[in-house]
């Protein structure tokens, strides 16, 4: 009994593990097709350099997208990291990417898991009542 006390609790943290992971997907458009009111984490790409933005590192006004950019410097022999305020404007936006969760697969994999779990320990559960 005590083995299938293990074996459930084992189950159940593995579920529970799930549940942090998450699908995720990368949609590419325009400045046009993008609100950025929405504050998601932004990768912005011009014609000479793409910035990694974080949701609270930007905002928008009057046509222009300033930001804090992370940079890196190299300074008495080790790499300092530090944030400079940049603005960039839409028109010299090439494309935005933006990474989504896809509940539906997401949900998907977790039910699936679960159910592969349940299935298990019915398994187990009933060959333990046929010894």
């Amino acid at each position: 009994m005590r083995m299938k006390l293990k074996k459930i609790i084992i189950y159940l943290t593995i579920a529970s593990l799930l549940n942090l992971v998450g699908c995720y997907y990368q949609q590419q458009m325009t400045p046009e097709e993008y609100n950025f009111d929405e504050k998601l984490d932004l990768q912005v790409s011009t014609k000479d350099t793409t910035y990694s933005l974080n949701a609270n590192d930007y905002y928008y006004d009057k046509d222009t997208l300033y930001a804090k950019v992370t940079k890196w410097m190299y300074k008495d022999d080790y790499w300092v990291r530090y944030k400079i305020d940049t603005k960039i404007p839409v028109k010299e936006i090439e494309k935005l990417e933006i990474e989504k969760m896809d509940e539906a697969v997401t949900i998907g994999i977790v039910a699936g898991f679960v159910l592969i779990i349940v299935g298990i320990m019915v398994i187990i559960v009933g060959e333990t009542e046929i010894m």
